[in-house]
């Protein structure tokens, strides 16, 4: 096992605030070469890191994971922490990857896996022989993975554990917040409002990626957990709410549960067709954790109570090796410009069939209209 941090363990009995008083400008300028694409930030933090190196007598490869440590302790203690986990991962994968072997012991594969979430680390995919399982071909994916379970541990520690109150901690944290607040912002998405349908929705009025997944489930598939989830939360806005996406015209996620958006009645009704219908076909099926799975994903008496929204259409194509991008077969529909969401494409449908049923009924006035005249001027012929 190749480990993201070497002197970790020499930073535990750190004076934290004199640390950040002293560190201050290489923190900050550490945070803009991860977040910014232009390499002169890069450049920066290199020359304060050789500086610092210098001024203070120290191993600048020592020097450069104390900077980390002490922005990840930091940042833990913001809102994102995430997002730098994100960022970092993916600067230093290649550098991880390197060191790494064409094979990893079974058990620490599999803690690195399963805590990733990423199809492609599946161990049935790769090759296992005498407690060693081959990754050579998915080695970056690995080391970008390995990253993020060792910075999220690492996170949850620092989390536990209060920042200092005193100024130097508030006046770094308010200029990393502010910072970031401008960095890490959510793009406000428009999308295609609808009235809602009372009919019987089609098959067809469906995006494909939806209808992919219902009918690998039908035929007794087993899509991924990511495919399952945003099909079961589509399927849900579908029938009560097809207005409902994950951000507002602000760019903020919109944060709501299934009794916002419809009656306990209509959503205990609708967990019972789901899983009588779809979900009995799965090959895996076990109806007490797909019960307590929907309601969860929906928002509904467990879980955190929030819905879990169906992903933004970029999110199939750079699924991350969550199993989404299978199901994204983009028709000419999905091809118009205004389709951002799987909802986008039944709201464009519903709009489109209510356009041409009030052409109908308007055609349908005009005849009588034409038949009515057609009918007086025969009389007055008369």
């Amino acid at each position: 096992m190749i480990k993201l941090f070497k002197y970790i363990d020499e930073f535990k009995d750190l004076d934290f605030l004199n640390a950040v008083k002293t560190y201050k400008l290489p923190i900050l300028s550490k945070l803009r070469s991860i977040f910014e694409e232009d390499i002169k930030f890069k450049k920066e933090y290199n020359e304060d890191l050789q500086n610092y190196s210098t001024i203070y007598q120290t191993d600048i490869e020592k020097l450069d994971e104390l900077i980390d440590f002490l922005l990840i302790v930091i940042l833990s203690h913001t809102p994102y922490f995430n997002a730098f986990i994100r960022r970092y991962s993916e600067i230093k994968k290649s550098e991880i990857a390197k060191d790494l072997k064409n094979y990893e012991r079974v058990w620490e594969f599999i803690r690195i896996a399963s805590r990733s979430g990423n199809n492609d680390l599946h161990l049935e995919r790769l090759d296992l022989e005498r407690g060693v399982v081959n990754i050579k071909d998915v080695k970056e994916i690995y080391a970008r993975e390995m990253i993020r379970v060792e910075l999220k541990d690492l996170g949850d520690m620092a989390k536990k554990v209060p920042l200092p109150d005193d100024s130097i901690i508030k006046n770094i944290l308010d200029e990393i917040t502010s910072y970031l607040k401008e960095k890490i912002k959510y793009k406000a998405v428009e999308s295609i409002q609808a009235p809602i349908y009372e009919g019987e929705i089609p098959f067809d009025w469906h995006p494909p990626c939806i209808r992919g997944i219902l009918n690998d489930i039908l035929s007794g598939g087993s899509p991924s957990h990511y495919a399952r989830r945003s099909f079961v939360v589509y399927w849900f806005c579908a029938r009560f709410n097809p207005n409902l996406r994950p951000l507002d015209k602000d760019g903020n996620i919109i944060n709501v549960s299934a009794t916002d958006i419809a009656s306990e009645e209509e959503i205990e009704r609708f967990i019972d067709e789901l899983i009588e219908m779809l979900f009995k076909n799965v090959e895996d099926f076990n109806e007490k954790k797909t019960r307590y799975y929907i309601m969860h994903n929906i928002g509904y008496k467990v879980g955190h109570g929030r819905l879990t929204h169906c992903e933004y259409c970029k999110n199939w194509k750079n699924d991350n090796g969550k199993g989404l991008n299978h199901y994204c077969n983009p028709d000419e529909i999905c091809k118009k410009r205004e389709i951002k969401h799987p909802l986008d494409y039944l709201c464009y449908n519903i709009n489109l069939h209510l356009k041409n049923e009030k052409i109908k009924e308007n055609l349908k006035i005009e005849e009588k209209a034409q038949k009515v005249e057609e009918r007086v001027e025969n009389e007055n012929r008369q």
